[in-house]
C-alpha cells in the first residue's frame, strides 16, 4: 500500500512539473480570437447562464472583449453582481476600456436574477424585455449532490441542469428566431455516456445515484439540442451542444474528498485539468466564430465536431423527451 502511494505522488509530481514546464514555457491556451477580432461580436448580446464563476465567468470575459453585450444569468444576484465587477476592473487593468453601452472596442456587462431551480423565476426572467438576443449559453449546472428537489418538486440534477434550461430556451425562441441569425450553446458532459433516460422514473423518486442522475440530465442536454435543431431547421437559429473537458472548478463542491487525500488531488487536479478559460474555448468558438455558422445538432469537444453514441441520438427519445419535459414545465396541459 505504502508503495503504492509513493507510486501515485511520484506520477502526479512528475505530470504537475510536466504540466509547470508546458505553462511557463508557453501559452497554455490557444485564444480564438486575437488582434482583429476583437470586435467580433460587437453588436451582439448575449446571455450566459451561471456566468458569476467557473466556465461561465471565463466565457464572459472572453465575449466581452470581443465586443459582446453579456447578460449574466445567476441565481444570486449579489454575488454577480461582485464578480461583474471584478470582470470589469479585469478588462480596465489588462488596458480595455471601461465597459458600458458606449466602450467601443469591449461590451457591456448586465446582471439579471435568473434561478434554474424556479419555474417562476425563469419565467420572470424572460418577461424582461430585451430588444435582441444573439446567443443563448445554457452553461449553468449542478453537479452530483445529494438528494433534493427544485422549488417545482423536480429532482434537482434533472430540473436545473434540464428542465430549467428547456422551459428558458423556449421562452427566449422568440426573440432568437426574431434576431437570427443566432445560436444556442449547450453546455454537456462526456459523463452523458453513463446515463438514460428512464420515463417511468425521471425525478428519480424510486432510485437515486448522484452519478448516474448527473449523466442522465447531460444525456437529456444532447437529445433537447437534437430535437430542437431538427424543429429550428430553415429558422436561420442553431443549436449545438459541447463537453469542455474535465476543468477546475467549483462543480464538485458537492464531491467529499477526504482531508489526507486533498493535498494530492489538488496536485493531481493542478497538473491535469483544465482552467476555466482553456475549458471555455469550446463555448466561446461555438458562440462566436464563423466557421460554424449555420452548422446546427451537432457535438463538439475541444473545438471540434465529435461523435456521439447512438443513445444520444436517438430521434425516438428525443421527441418523447421533448414531449414529457413540455408538460413537467407547464408549456403543454
Amino acid at each position: 500500500m505504502a508503495v503504492a502511494t509513493v507510486a501515485a505522488l511520484l506520477a502526479a509530481l512528475g505530470g504537475a512539473l510536466w504540466l509547470a514546464a508546458r505553462r511557463f514555457v508557453g501559452p497554455s491556451v490557444q485564444r480564438l480570437h486575437r488582434g482583429g477580432d476583437s470586435g467580433l461580436m460587437h453588436g451582439k448580446t448575449v446571455l450566459i447562464t451561471g456566468a458569476n464563476s467557473g466556465l461561465g465567468r471565463a466565457t464572459a470575459a472572453e465575449l466581452l472583449r470581443l465586443g459582446a453585450r453579456v447578460i449574466m444569468g445567476c441565481r444570486d444576484r449579489t454575488r454577480a453582481e461582485e464578480e461583474a465587477g471584478q470582470l470589469r476592473r479585469e478588462i480596465c487593468q489588462a488596458g480595455g476600456p471601461e465597459l458600458g453601452p458606449d466602450s467601443g472596442g469591449a461590451g457591456e456587462l448586465v446582471v439579471k436574477e435568473l434561478d434554474l431551480a424556479s419555474l417562476r423565476s425563469v419565467r420572470s426572467f424572460c418577461q424582461e424585455e430585451e430588444p435582441r438576443l444573439d446567443v443563448l449559453i445554457n452553461n449553468a449546472g449542478i453537479f452530483q449532490c445529494p438528494y433534493m428537489k427544485t422549488e417545482d418538486g423536480f429532482e434537482m440534477q434533472f430540473g436545473v441542469n434540464h428542465l430549467g434550461h428547456f422551459l428558458l430556451t423556449n421562452l427566449l425562441l422568440g426573440l432568437l428566431k426574431s434576431s437570427a441569425p443566432s445560436r444556442i450553446v449547450v453546455v454537456s458532459s462526456k459523463l452523458y455516456k453513463y446515463g438514460d433516460i428512464n420515463f417511468e422514473d425521471l425525478n428519480s423518486e424510486q432510485n437515486y445515484n448522484k452519478s448516474f442522475c448527473y449523466s442522465r440530465s447531460k444525456l437529456a442536454n444532447i437529445l433537447f439540442t437534437r430535437e430542437l435543431a431538427r424543429r429550428l431547421e430553415g429558422t436561420n437559429v442553431t443549436v449545438n451542444a459541447l463537453h469542455p473537458g474535465v476543468v477546475r472548478t467549483n462543480l464538485g463542491r458537492h464531491i467529499h474528498i477526504p482531508l489526507l487525500v486533498k493535498p494530492l488531488f489538488n496536485l493531481v487536479s493542478w497538473a491535469f485539468f483544465k482552467t476555466p478559460l482553456e475549458g471555455a474555448q469550446t463555448s466561446i468558438y461555438l458562440a462566436s466564430s464563423p466557421e460554424v455558422e449555420g452548422v446546427s445538432g451537432k457535438y463538439f469537444g475541444d473545438c471540434k465536431e465529435e461523435e456521439l453514441l447512438p443513445k444520444a441520438m436517438d430521434e425516438s427519445v428525443a421527441g418523447k423527451l421533448w414531449d414529457v419535459s413540455e408538460v413537467m414545465v407547464g408549456i403543454l396541459k
